[in-house]
């Protein structure tokens, strides 16, 4: 049982968590590993660290934006792996997410080896399902290192899918509120809660929701429905309207208001 396994053992039907998604090299190196540390002061249970890519698929433009952003000022796999390293000293619980592409580039063995060196406890890689080769490999080396492998999942996914997925998940289901991307859009499905239901049906693991958690009040809704609510866009937009040198006092405002607790 690793770090974050035992936090959903511990925690899990005691209180709502929340996992703040942030972007590795955002808008800088130095200021990423501030909003981390910020976000954790704040009240977060678990750090989402995504890892940029050029082409992120299931990302709306908040974070597409900021993911080319924090390229363009050269952050990297290797990069990204350092701002994990730098936040899970301490007691915090590290997801990774990253696309396929960067992965498989780096090398998907030496990749989930590195992770775990780096204080990572999961992993989250939406475009490589668990049945196509390279998510096989990346569930055997995710297991091999003492990872989860986090699925990602979406209303209107057929059961005996959902059946196939709770085989190799662990950790977590990571849950989204619809389907297409990440964003500002705060509407959720019409029969988001028949959907949880289902899924909580199929899987022995906890649930986390995300994709438009905007406000307290989607927070709420969302922490009737799962076990851990998500949001990440909302933090980029706190960066983005923040002030030079006021990014991470920005970011734990946003953070505190948006769990109200």
């Amino acid at each position: 049982m690793n770090k974050l396994e035992q936090l959903l053992k511990d925690k899990v039907g005691t209180k709502p968590l929340f996992m703040c998604h942030l972007i590795a090299g955002y808008p800088t190196q130095k200021e990423s590993i501030a909003i981390s540390k910020a976000l954790l002061n704040a009240g977060a249970d678990i750090l989402e660290i995504q890892i940029p890519f050029s082409d992120p698929m299931a990302d709306g433009s908040s974070i597409s934006v900021a993911s080319r952003e924090a390229l363009e000022r050269g952050a990297s796999v290797k990069n990204s792996l350092s701002v994990v390293k730098s936040v899970s000293k301490g007691a915090a619980s590290i997801v990774i997410m990253s696309y396929l592409n960067p992965v498989y580039r780096y090398g998907i063995a030496k990749f989930a080896r590195d992770a775990t060196k780096a204080g990572a406890t999961a992993l989250i890689i939406p475009d490589a399902p668990f049945d196509t080769e390279e998510g096989k490999e990346l569930v055997a080396e995710a297991k091999k290192n003492g990872l989860c492998m986090i699925p990602v999942i979406s209303p209107g996914v057929p059961h005996e899918r959902l059946r196939e997925l709770a085989q190799d998940a662990r950790g977590f289901v990571y849950c989204t509120s619809r389907q297409g991307i990440t964003g500002a859009n705060g509407k959720f499905v019409a029969d988001l809660k028949s959907y949880m239901q289902e899924v909580r049906e199929v899987f022995s693991i906890p649930l986390g929701l995300g994709f438009g958690i905007q406000t307290p009040a989607d927070a709420k809704k969302a922490s009737k429905l799962a076990d851990i609510v998500i949001a990440g866009s909302v933090f980029v937009n706190a960066i983005r309207q923040s002030k030079k040198g006021k990014t991470a006092s920005a970011v734990k405002i946003c953070a505190i208001r948006l769990f109200a607790r």
